[in-house]
Order: structure tokens, then C-alpha cells, then sequence
């Protein structure tokens, strides 16, 4: 077995289609159904499903591509090592960011890092907590800005800030002109929240009950921009973390404290315990601390 079968492989799994993988490869799609086969004889079982045009990965080629990105990654973070050895700095650098952090700290993080270091390659995804979490233990992430404290012994953290939860509306809303607000005064106050698959409804779900109250939620929605524009064009509100203000477009909107208590969450870097750090991701982490000093001094 060798890595550009691993490579293949994963072109098509991700596009489940042979003839739409091979336009992203160095190999016609013949050749590449040929060298498909010769992996599944390899492994010893069928990794795709074939019907007509297109495929499906089986139960074992869902097992196998997770090794696959490991094993890729393993190789990724080899060649990262041995160019830093010496002494040049390039390679590729992953890391998964939460969704406020990404929407407005991350693009001055990028902008610094990439002036630094302009031949490293930096692969972002924007992903949940936990997600970021099981990347992290998986080594498929190198670094996560995400949650913390972590859920998992097998991740070492760094704080970088506490945020506090507000209540945001637009002007026209009934609370608009209060300096601040009870968590129980919003217990018939018509919501728009994330869905529960967040960390951070969870989180908001957690201080209601503490409050002794069910939250009126009439609309969840997966984005935090979709939200936003919601209460700006409506009298809904929403609880978010403050940092969600700072995103582009939300002029207008107000940020009213909670209290009783106040929901809040630590944002900070996370690795794997005992997993090689690269130079890469130091600077990396070195730029995300000067940016965070800027805004929480």
C-alpha cells in the first residue's frame, strides 16, 4: 500500500463519484478505478458500493477513510517536523475554530500569520466544540480554539478569555432601553437560539434551569449571522455570547448584560496532550494571544 492510494481513495470518498474525483488528480479515472481495486484487494474488502455512475462507502470504508485521514496526517505533520529541522517553515497547519471566534477574531489572526509566515498553509474549519475536541484527540487537528476547560484529559488547554452571554435586540424592541436584565424576565419573551447541538445552547439551556424557567424558543437556527439578521429585522431576541456582536453588519443591535446568573464561557487553545507541536503552530497560537490581548487587556 502506498500513500497515493490512501490520496485516491479519499478523493473519492469525499466526491462518490470516480469520473468527478479524477478531475482533481494526476490520473485518468480509468486509471484510478484500477488503482481502487487494487486497494479493496489489498484490504481485503470491498471499500465502495458501486451503483451506475456513482458509489458509496461501506461500513468498512467508513472505518478505513478515518485511518486513511490519520495516516495522511501522521505524514503531513512528519514532513512539517523535518522542514522546521531544517530550519525552513512551511507545510500545512489545521485548526478548528468555534463559530464567533471564526466570524471575528480569525480573520485578523490569518491576516498576521500569513504576512509571518507566508509559506506555511493554513487549512481552518469552523466546527463545534466537540467536534474541535475529537479532531484535536485524533490528531487530525493540530490546534483548536475552542472551549475550555476541555472535556477530555487526553487535551491540554490555555485560556485565552471569559465571555459573558447577552441578551441582543434590535432598537425596536420592548427591552432596547434597559441597562440590563434578569435571566427569569425573559421566561415569556419570544427567542431565536441555536439548536441544542451546540455547546453554547447548552450551555444558555443549563443557566435557564439554574433560573427556574423554560425559555420560549420560536425559531432555533444553526447560524449565528442567520440569527442576527433575524433580530434585526424583527422583535425576536436571542442570547449570544457578546463576541457575536462584533460581526460585520450588526450595527444597531444591542448587547443588554444578564444577571441571575450570568451565562458565560472560556474560549481558549487546544492540543493534544503529548502530541508534537510544530513551529508553525506556536507562531500560530502566538498571533491568536496577541489578537486576544487586544481585545480583553
Amino acid at each position: 500500500m502506498e500513500f497515493r492510494h490512501l490520496r485516491y481513495f479519499l478523493a473519492v470518498a469525499d466526491a462518490l463519484h470516480f469520473t468527478k474525483a479524477a478531475e482533481g488528480l494526476p490520473v485518468s479515472q480509468p486509471a484510478l478505478s484500477a488503482q481502487i481495486k487494487q486497494l479493496e484487494q489489498e484490504v481485503g474488502v470491498p471499500l465502495f458500493d458501486r451503483v451506475g455512475r456513482s458509489v458509496q462507502l461501506t461500513r468498512a470504508g467508513s472505518i478505513f477513510r478515518e485511518h486513511a485521514k490519520r495516516a495522511l496526517r501522521e505524514m503531513e505533520l512528519a514532513q512539517v517536523a523535518i522542514a522546521e529541522e531544517e530550519g525552513l517553515q512551511r507545510g500545512t497547519l489545521t485548526v478548528g475554530v468555534v463559530q464567533t471566534v471564526n466570524a471575528y477574531l480569525t480573520p485578523e489572526i490569518v491576516g498576521r500569520f500569513s504576512a509571518l509566515h507566508p509559506h506555511v498553509s493554513l487549512k481552518l474549519d469552523e466546527l463545534s466544540g466537540p467536534d474541535i475536541e475529537a479532531g484535536v484527540r485524533s490528531g487530525m487537528l493540530e490546534v483548536g480554539i475552542g472551549f475550555v476547560p476541555a472535556g477530555s484529559e487526553r487535551i491540554d488547554s490555555q485560556p485565552l478569555f471569559e465571555e459573558d452571554f447577552v441578551l441582543i435586540v434590535s432598537p425596536r424592541h420592548r427591552l432596547a432601553a434597559r441597562r440590563q436584565v434578569t435571566l427569569a424576565a425573559l421566561a415569556d419573551e419570544p427567542l431565536v437560539l441555536l439548536p441544542d447541538i451546540f455547546c453554547t445552547r447548552r450551555l444558555l439551556d443549563a443557566s435557564f434551569d439554574q433560573a427556574g424557567i423554560f425559555p420560549k424558543v420560536v425559531v432555533e437556527m444553526n447560524s449565528i449571522e442567520g440569527i442576527l439578521a433575524t433580530v434585526k429585522t424583527s422583535t425576536l431576541a436571542t442570547v449570544l455570547p457578546r463576541l457575536s456582536l462584533g460581526l460585520k453588519g450588526n450595527d444597531g443591535l444591542r448587547g443588554i448584560p444578564l444577571r441571575n446568573p450570568t451565562p458565560r464561557r472560556g474560549v481558549g487553545l487546544l492540543w493534544k496532550k503529548g502530541g508534537y507541536q510544530s513551529k508553525a503552530a506556536q507562531a500560530l497560537a502566538e498571533q491568536v494571544r496577541k489578537v486576544v490581548r487586544k481585545y480583553w487587556r
